[in-house]
C-alpha cells in the first residue's frame, strides 16, 4: 500500500509542473476503494495512476466431502491513458495494471471424494487450491471524467473496463499414496480446475466517485 500511495505522489509532483487536474476517491471492483490522480498533457488526452485494494471476503462450505475454508482477496495498481475523441467527459481507456488477485481454498476431508474419477475416503485429509489473476494485465475500457477543464471544484468520474488475463490454480494434498491416488492423479485433477477457469479471460472492472479538480 505504501509503494502504491508513493507512486500516485510522485504522479502528482510530475503533474504539478505540467497541467495537474485532479486527485479522485472512488469505490468499485475487483478493489473495493480506489484512489488516484489524473492529469491533462493535452485536450484530448490524460494520464493516470490509480491503487485499487480492501476487498477481502471469506466463507467456508462443503464441497465433495471436504469441508472448504475460502478466501478471496483483490487489490491492484494500474497505469492509464485516457483518450478524449469528442472533446467532453467521455474517454477510451487504456493501459496495463499490477495484481494481488487470488482465492485461497483450505480443505479438510470429511467423507468420500473423487479424485480423477477415484473414490477415496478423505476423512482427515487436506486438499488445498490456490486461483490467481496474473501479477500484470492489460487494461481496456471506457470512461467519463478526468478532462482538462479551467473549472475547479468537485465533480464525478466512472470507469468500465476488463484486465485481460486468466486465472491459474496450483493445489497441494496429503492424499497422494492413499486408495491408490498418485501424484499424477492429483494432477490430472489440477488440470480440469484450470480448464475450467479457461474461459475466464477477462475479469471486469468498474469504478465510480468523486473527484477535486484543481
Amino acid at each position: 500500500m505504501k509503494k502504491q500511495l508513493a507512486l500516485l505522489a510522485a504522479l502528482a509532483v510530475i503533474g504539478g509542473a505540467a497541467y495537474a487536474q485532479d486527485s479522485y476517491i472512488g469505490l468499485g471492483l475487483p478493489g473495493l476503494y480506489t484512489l488516484g490522480y489524473a492529469y491533462s498533457t493535452s485536450p484530448s488526452l490524460g494520464l493516470r495512476g490509480e491503487y485499487a485494494g480492501g476487498l477481502s471476503v471469506n466463507k467456508d462450505g462443503n464441497q465433495d466431502g471436504v469441508n472448504v475454508t475460502g478466501s478471496f482477496k483483490a487489490s491492484r495498481f494500474g497505469a492509464f491513458a485516457d483518450w478524449f475523441p469528442l472533446g467532453g467527459g467521455f474517454r477510451l481507456v487504456g493501459g496495463l495494471t499490477v495484481n494481488d488477485i487470488k482465492a485461497d481454498f483450505t480443505g479438510l476431508g470429511s467423507g468420500n471424494s473423487t479424485i480423477n474419477g477415484k473414490s477415496v475416503d478423505m476423512t482427515g485429509e487436506t486438499f488445498n487450491v490456490q486461483v490467481k489473476f496474473p501479477s500484470t494485465t492489460p487494461y481496456l475500457g471506457i470512461g467519463y471524467g478526468h478532462q482538462k477543464s479551467d473549472v475547479k471544484g468537485f465533480g464525478f468520474y466512472a470507469d468500465l473496463g476488463v484486465m485481460v488475463g486468466t486465472f491459474t490454480a496450483d493445489t497441494t494434498t496429503s492424499v497422494v499414496g492413499k486408495a491408490g491416488i498418485t501424484q499424477a492423479d492429483v494432477d490430472a485433477q489440477t488440470q480440469k480446475i484450470r480448464d475450467s477457469l479457461s474461459g475466464l479471460s477477462a475479469l471486469p472492472s468498474a469504478s465510480l466517485g468523486l473527484l477535486y479538480r484543481y
